[in-house]
């Protein structure tokens, strides 16, 4: 019983080279029928079609995605000329998914915050001199 079961877990053909999954699918095709054969045929045909079709979408998604990019940096530079405060969130949807972009400049509120800073300043070494007085 012993020698019955190592016989199983012997491979009974090994090949001296190992077999790439180019060799199973030349292997399978060669063993269709005619009818078989034609029905792949068609289906990879299909499969091609698909494939040229999601390519052009992908490009189209691309070039659209690339020019309204162009045309929010253009914004952002109009914007950065005339205002000092701005935010600009945009998506866009290029051929490997979606990318969001977020523009922001506040210029105004750092100003803001240096004024308010030395006017607390200018109020507290007033309240200083005149209560040491």
């Amino acid at each position: 019983m012993d020698d019955e079961e190592n016989t199983e877990l012997i491979p009974k053909k090994q090949s001296l080279f190992p077999v790439s999954a180019d060799d199973i699918v030349d292997n399978a095709l060669q063993s269709l029928d005619e009818t078989q054969a034609r029905r792949v045929t068609e289906k990879a045909a299909d499969e091609i079609v698909r494939l040229a079709v999601e390519k052009r979408k992908a490009e189209y998604r691309n070039s659209a995605a690339q020019e309204e990019m162009r045309n929010l940096i253009n914004n952002a530079n109009l914007l950065d000329q005339q205002v000092s405060d701005y935010k600009i969130d945009s998506t866009f949807e290029t051929a490997s998914g979606t990318t969001n972009v977020e523009i922001r400049k506040s210029g105004g509120s750092r100003q803001q915050l240096i004024m308010i800073g030395g006017v607390l300043i200018l109020f507290a070494l007033v309240a200083y001199f005149l209560l040491r007085n």
